[in-house]
């Protein structure tokens, strides 16, 4: 919801070759470390590069809200460049997956193809027929509240339409290769439907009404998989402690801070956003 597609068309080149660097740059630092320590390319080497590769969206949303810069032009770089970030380490996912196993050219090539091509297509409708469809012919025909209600009947509606949307979005992507990039695009499709004098409403709407639950749910996911996952006996072993170090610095934070090296003065700030990690990572690293 926070994407802002004007600012997109100016810094979404140079955010997408940010996106690229920070790829390849974790993908080869995080591979050729892992075979400094003694264990084989395929699947070892590979499976740890990938999984340092992906850039949470989520996590850089949060941290640019809540310094306020996220709809200047390094705040949008950072959300188009982790995007497409994620969108390159999915099929880095499939191509990794293809490499340990039997080759399926439909699970590998033509599912993540297709999931892009809807995702463009998706975000074609987000500026040209949402706003409209919404706006124009679906929230003035729903019948209004009388008196001062809590919540207004456009509000009702606009939720609706949102989980509706989300849910659509993400069943689709979820048999085009993750259900996050529905998910994601979901949220776009409402980043042109405020007014230019009320911005902010349908973020609003939406916080309304999901906050409490997010807030648990996101706890419940990483106690119930990340954290009872954790080999903790081999997690506090010394060897672990030096060799994690090592991975921690280079292949996952100094290779994701370098990646913006041409944008400016923003550049810092740019890379450093880059670092977080996030949900899709731990999937590729189980």
């Amino acid at each position: 919801m926070h994407f802002d597609f004007e600012k997109a068309r100016v810094v979404g080149p140079r955010a997408c070759v940010v996106a690229v660097v920070g790829t390849l740059m974790p993908l080869a630092s995080g591979t050729l470390l892992t075979m400094a320590y003694g264990y084989p390319f395929l699947p070892d080497a590979l499976a740890v590069g990938t999984a340092l590769a992906p850039t949470s969206v989520g996590i850089a949303l949060r941290l640019l809200g809540e310094v306020g810069v996220l709809q200047h032009d390094f705040g949008q770089a950072i959300i188009t460049a982790a995007f497409v970030d994620d969108i390159l380490s999915l099929v880095l996912f499939n191509i990794l997956f293809s490499l340990t196993g039997d080759f399926d050219a439909m699970n590998t090539i033509i599912k993540p193809i297709v999931g892009i091509l809807f995702m463009g297509i998706a975000m074609a409708m987000a500026v040209k027929f949402w706003p409209r469809a919404i706006n124009t012919y679906i929230l003035p025909r729903l019948p209004k509240k009388r008196g001062e209600a809590k919540v207004s009947s456009d509000d009702e509606g606009l939720f609706l339409i949102m989980m509706a949307i989300l849910i659509t979005y993400g069943t689709i992507t979820h048999f085009l290769g993750t259900h996050l990039w529905g998910c994601f695009i979901a949220g776009m499709s409402f980043a042109c439907l405020d007014p230019p004098n009320h911005k902010g409403h349908t973020h609003h709407v939406w916080v309304r009404q999901t906050k409490r639950m997010t807030s648990w749910m996101i706890r419940i996911f990483f106690a119930c998989t990340v954290a009872f996952s954790i080999p903790v006996q081999e997690l506090l072993s010394f060897e672990a402690f030096w060799k994690g170090s090592i991975m921690g610095i280079v292949p996952c934070v100094a290779s994701k801070v370098f990646c913006a090296p041409f944008m400016g003065k923003a550049r810092w700030v740019i890379g450093w956003a880059m670092v977080g990690r996030a949900e899709f990572a731990y999937l590729i690293a189980q």
